[in-house]
């Protein structure tokens, strides 16, 4: 599991909200759903960011010092713009007035020997074919080039029933209570963290849906199976 997904799953344990979590630790929820969706880059800075994992850990009763090393493990990834513990300075490039000069010189020879050797090899050789013609090549008229896959984000989606329900859940294609689901008393509240999340309920007006904290309302009517995700 991520660090994200622990804190997720730990307060969906304890069956909180993220607005109560926000108001108990006196941290912004803003920064609390950053910590859980695993987008450090979204926090202010990285002193403040080891100091909201600390605080909120220890309010879901864990253990902070495996969590900040899971922290300072996740954002070695070169994707990530946050830097956890060190701010990295790189050196800058000093320009003066002879390297100046000395680039100009070598960038007047390259130009002058590509010239020559074109106009040498002009007459013995046929255009070179250019990138842009040889993708029109190999890639029929009319078609788009393919898009890149979005990444998407896992989110975190709360059941409340109001009286006892059967529901049933599917989180990235894995049943969250095996496949024959659960029974819940009335008036409990469950978790579930992950990019794609099924939820099935038995008696779906008496089953209450939130998405990262925002309500969405009863999950539908009768027996009602709904699905959940980032793009949703």
């Amino acid at each position: 599991m991520t660090l994200g997904e622990v804190l997720a799953a730990k307060r969906g344990e304890r069956g909180l909200t993220i607005e109560q979590a926000a108001t108990a630790t006196r941290i912004r929820a803003h920064y609390l759903s950053a910590l859980e969706s695993d987008e450090l880059e979204r926090l202010v800075a990285p002193v403040y960011a080891k100091g909201h994992l600390r605080t909120y850990a220890r309010y879901l009763g864990l253990d902070p010092e495996p969590l900040l090393e899971l922290m300072k493990t996740e954002s070695r990834d070169p994707r990530r713009q946050l830097s956890i513990g060190k701010l990295v300075t790189r050196p800058r490039m000093v320009i003066t007035a002879p390297a100046i000069a000395a680039a100009g010189l070598v960038m007047l020879a390259g130009a002058f020997t590509g010239y020559a050797w074109r106009q040498i090899q002009s007459d013995q050789r046929s255009p070179a074919t250019t990138p842009s013609a040889q993708l029109a090549a190999i890639t029929p008229r009319g078609t788009p080039l393919p898009s890149p896959t979005p990444q998407l984000r896992p989110i975190v989606v709360g059941v409340r029933v109001t009286e006892e329900v059967w529901i049933n859940a599917f989180v990235d294609g894995r049943p969250a209570y095996a496949d024959a689901g659960k029974t819940l008393p009335a008036g409990s509240v469950v978790y579930f963290s992950g990019v794609d999340i099924k939820i099935t309920s038995g008696k779906a007006s008496s089953t209450f849906i939130t998405v990262d904290g925002r309500a969405v309302g009863a999950l539908g009517i009768g027996v009602a199976t709904r699905d959940f995700s980032s793009q949703t």
